[in-house]
């Protein structure tokens, strides 16, 4: 391929020779602009492919070691691989990230492909953990704080939605297991703790924190709904109790912001915490679940409805013109 440079000497040339005016030589240095930034951008975009395929035959790889002879491998063995996998792709994640420049978000391929490194570094972190930790019994704790701690990093370091996702699994798992496992707490405080952390989920998704506002709350919403499912207290009640605040919050959020989410899960916690709590207070009785589908048959044809009424209020009362004087 020519050259910018040799191109417009080219070009040059032509127009003092006179075969081109100097309007059609700028429109054909324009049109080979757009042709040289298609060409980077599908170069960039294949080198994105290639570094994902790259990333998931090294995993592939590591998973056909692990099936084959794993087993057969020493612990010291085991815990090095993986400690040169979390490593390897920490570091290539540092090096694509590049040096701190504030908060920004993965929106580059170079930063997508970063902030994939550090997510599945984390991972591959955990794993090292919990095998050099594999004869206690909190094994998995170890393993879960290390994952935790490098996915958080890793989102503070270059925010994304996976390092979103990342934070959600390994986060709840390492708080409720230190509580439990390391401190000896029981249960359901560890519930409570969990919960809060939701609750945080939705605090830092309301005010704009986060990088995506509807992975936010889905993660707000199935991390507080999980952790009141597993509320014990002399019964379910504040299992589905706490359930409906949820479907509460989720309702009000979404009366300040619309996102479907909000809508969605506050729909599912209502629905869950009224089957529970019917079939505490009725002993599972094929009536009263009748009686539910129905008030909610009612209630979604009386808002179907006055969702539907302005606009055929607006299609029956065409607007009339104004006549002017």
């Amino acid at each position: 391929m020519v050259s910018d440079g040799k191109a417009e000497a080219a070009i040059g040339r032509l127009v003092a020779d006179g075969v081109l005016t100097r309007d059609q030589a700028d429109a054909v240095l324009a049109a080979l602009a757009v042709e040289r930034a298609a060409a980077t951008a599908r170069g960039k975009v294949l080198a994105e492919i290639a570094a994902y395929v790259g990333a998931g035959l090294v995993f592939g790889g590591i998973a056909l070691v692990a099936a084959s002879s794993w087993d057969a491998l020493d612990r010291p063995v085991r815990v090095g691989v993986l400690a040169v996998v979390a490593a390897g792709l920490l570091l290539g994640g540092v090096v694509l990230a590049g040096a701190p420049s504030g908060r920004r978000s993965a929106l580059s391929a170079r930063d997508r492909l970063a902030a994939a490194l550090f997510a599945l570094g984390s991972v591959a972190l955990a794993g090292s953990v919990g095998t050099a930790l594999d004869a206690a019994d909190a094994a998995w704790v170890f393993a879960c704080a290390a994952g935790a701690g490098i996915a958080v990093l890793g989102y503070l370091a270059l925010p994304s939605v996976l390092g979103m996702l990342v934070c959600a699994c390994f986060v709840p798992a390492a708080v409720a297991g230190m509580l439990t496992e390391v401190f000896g707490v029981d249960d359901t405080w560890a519930c409570v703790a969990v919960l809060l952390l939701g609750a945080g989920w939705f605090a830092l998704t309301r005010i704009g924190a986060l990088v995506d506002i509807r992975v936010g709350y889905l993660i707000a919403i199935v991390t507080s709904v999980a952790a009141a499912q597993s509320l014990d207290i002399d019964g379910r009640t504040w299992a589905y109790g706490i359930t409906a605040v949820i479907a509460v919050v989720c309702f009000a959020l979404y009366a300040t912001q619309r996102s479907a989410v909000l809508v969605i899960g506050g729909g599912v916690a209502i629905a869950v915490a009224a089957g529970e709590a019917v079939s505490e207070w009725t002993g599972d009785s094929l009536g009263a679940a009748a009686v539910v589908v129905a008030i909610g048959a009612i209630t979604l044809a009386v808002g179907a409805f006055r969702l539907a009424r302005p606009r055929r209020e607006k299609e029956a009362d065409p607007a009339v013109p104004v006549s002017q004087a």
